[in-house]
Formats: C-alpha cells, structure tokens, sequence
C-alpha cells in the first residue's frame, strides 16, 4: 500500500510589497522556507494552544508581520505573528481592545485565548495572535447598501471606541477633544456577507483623533484593498456620510470639518 503523500508547502506572498517573498521570509524572521515556518507555527499551536494544525494554506507577508491561513480540524483560522518587537506592548493592548469590541458585540474577529489566557503570545522573537477566518467577502463600494451599512458600522463603532475604559498606547500623546478611532476603516479591512457587514478587521492602526477626522479619512479610502488605490466615488462618498449620520448626527460645523478633511485626504490624487 503506498504511504500517503507529504502535504504540499503554502503558497508564499507578499501582500503589497514588490519584493521577493522568500528573501522576506529569511530577512524578516529567520525561516529558511515556508515549510521552516509552518513547522514553528505547529509546534506553537499544540504547546501554547493545544490544537493540532491540520495544514496551512498560505502564508502572506505584509511588513513585519507574517499571516497564516491555517486548518486546525474542520476550523479554518488565521495566525498573524510580528517580528517587530517596540510595537509588542501595543499589539497585546490592541488584542485586549478587540476582544472587549467582541464582547460588546461589535463584529470583530477576536483573538483566540492561548491555554494560560493570554491573548497575543510572545515567544522566540515575534509576537503572535490566533483567531477564527470570519467568512465573508470584501467590502464593495459600488453596492449602495453596503455603502450604508458601513457608514451606520463606522458610528457605531465610534461609541464603543469612545466608551472603551483602557488606553492605547500610541506614537503621539493624546490631545484634548480626540477619542479612541480605528483609523483604518476601509474595503481591505471591512467584510461583508448575507446582506450584513460579518466583520470589522485590523485595528492595529487605532489611535486618538477626532471622529470627524476618522470619518474624513474613512469616506476617501473606503474603497481601497491592497493595490490601485484611488478615491471613493463622490456618490459613495456621500451616502457613507449621510448613513453615518443616521446614526450619529452631526452638528453643521462638524459636517464642515469632514468636507476639509475629505479635501485633504483627495489633495493626493489627480483630479
């Protein structure tokens, strides 16, 4: 009887770079190849998690962090780990920060406690983070009611960040009449399915602004992913900022404020 065939290495890739993904790969974090880390990644997982990894899909590099689509039994989940150790106190408060968005029944993809409770887990030089895939595609700005339904997500998560009791440690010092925002709030980080928006990723970008500068910034950017950014449509831009305003409404000098900010944002690209 033959013996079953060894499982095929992932797919490796860069999310945006135009780099070479194997030269990333030993640069960056000291794997050989992408079997070198996919073997770390399941010793890992059964001594910290106790989960037995299954396969892993593909790895991506974006910067400092490696992301792994991975099966653990019949779970299809993500291992993101960073190999740049000053943002490591950051990236366990941004954890702890989902996790509390979670609970309070934002749709985010929590971090997955390791046995001992931690959150985000540092070990042998990287700072890592297991979590379930959230199914769903990519935001599409071209689709009116998922125009809406982010512009009514983006208020609502406005309040919970306002409301969130820790603090994020973040470059710059906070400054007077600023909350907690996501600041990456966009295509490439917002999923959609079933007529409903099934998750809000990425909030390692979080930091301390003005709402109607998140809101700004938001409106210009909704629609990028990772490559040929260009600006949301006006019509878009529009109804994103009408849907926010249903939920959360506006005072006339604050809608003044996110027309600068969305001018600002569009000083960038050609007319």
């Amino acid at each position: 009887m033959p013996e079953p065939l060894a499982p095929s290495p992932p797919s490796l890739s860069m999310l945006w770079e135009a780099v070479d993904p194997a030269k990333a790969l030993a640069r960056r974090f000291r794997f050989e190849s992408p079997t070198a880390a996919v073997d770390w990644l399941s010793d890992v997982l059964a001594e910290y998690w106790g989960l037995a990894l299954s396969s892993c899909e593909r790895l991506v590099i974006s910067s400092g962090n490696i992301m792994a689509w991975i099966i653990v039994g019949e779970r299809r989940m993500i291992a993101k780990w960073s190999a740049h150790t000053p943002a490591f106190t950051r990236l366990a408060a941004i954890a702890r920060l989902t996790c509390w968005l979670d609970e309070r029944g934002v749709p985010v993809s929590a971090p997955q406690p390791a046995r001992d409770g931690r959150l985000q887990l540092e070990l042998d030089g990287f700072s890592l983070a297991l979590q379930n895939v959230v199914p769903g595609d990519l935001l599409d700005v071209a689709d009116a009611a998922q125009v809406r339904a982010a512009g009514e997500m983006l208020s609502t998560l406005h309040a919970e960040l306002a409301a969130y009791p820790d603090v994020v440690p973040t470059r710059k010092p906070r400054r007077s009449g600023t909350q907690l925002v996501g600041n990456d709030f966009r295509s490439a980080n917002i999923l959609w399915v079933g007529g409903r928006i099934s998750a809000v990723l990425d909030l390692e970008e979080a930091r301390y602004a003005r709402r109607v500068d998140d809101l700004g910034k938001a409106a210009v950017l909704l629609g990028t992913r990772y490559h040929n950014w260009a600006p949301t449509p006006p019509n878009a831009r529009d109804a994103f900022v009408a849907a926010y305003q249903a939920v959360h409404p506006l005072t006339a000098e604050e809608l003044d404020e996110v027309q600068v900010v969305i001018a600002k944002h569009l000083a960038g690209w050609p007319p």
